[in-house]
């Protein structure tokens, strides 16, 4: 007669314990742990499917808003520890930022996601004083140039975003405020 193969011990998956399968294929320690590794892989794959039906169900709007808050955070990031550009008010921490476009993005949709035309302000320059235009211009000319700001403000076109160019914009910025976050924490 032959003699059986004992089984090395493993971890159930469920509950965390060493047990000695009955054979190879086993994964958990007893029938209640199998039904619970079950139940969790069921609802692993209940989550996919059901964050892939949202993703889908996502109009054009819904992703021009995700991406416009990717590249909103990307200038707070990058902008961090730097002055309001309207008011030069710092950024201690005691007052909240936003990333304030020059050129509006209903006068010009075509630069709302240009990061030469987004600065961070002080929520009372960007909200209250609808960008504090005028201190703005003059601290963007000392910041990027006259020509530069010149090109901001020849540049009166629409433009309408498709679906993909709001995907890849919003994975860019993610990624570059991730990459700036990283950096400043190690340094």
């Amino acid at each position: 007669m032959a003699k059986l193969k004992t089984l090395k011990p493993k971890k159930c998956r469920s509950c965390g314990e060493l047990f000695t399968p009955f054979s190879s294929l086993a994964k958990a320690c007893s029938p209640k742990c199998a039904l619970d590794t079950v139940k969790k892989t069921k609802q692993k794959e209940f989550d996919r499917e059901t964050k892939r039906r949202k993703q889908a169900l996502k109009s054009r709007g819904d992703w021009l808003k995700e991406a416009q808050s990717a590249v909103n955070s990307y200038v707070r990031a990058r902008d961090s520890g730097k002055p309001c550009i309207s008011c030069d008010k710092p950024d201690n921490g005691q007052h909240q930022r936003h990333a304030s476009h020059y050129r509006s993005v209903g006068a010009c949709s075509q630069l709302r996601f240009n990061t030469f035309n987004i600065h961070a302000s002080c929520a009372t320059c960007n909200s209250v004083l609808s960008g504090n235009l005028l201190e703005y211009r003059i601290r963007l000319v000392n910041k990027l140039g006259i020509d530069r700001v010149a090109w901001l403000e020849r540049q009166n076109d629409i433009a309408r975003y498709d679906i993909e160019y709001l995907k890849r914009i919003k994975s860019i910025f993610l990624r570059r405020t991730k990459i700036l976050n990283i950096m400043r924490s190690s340094a």
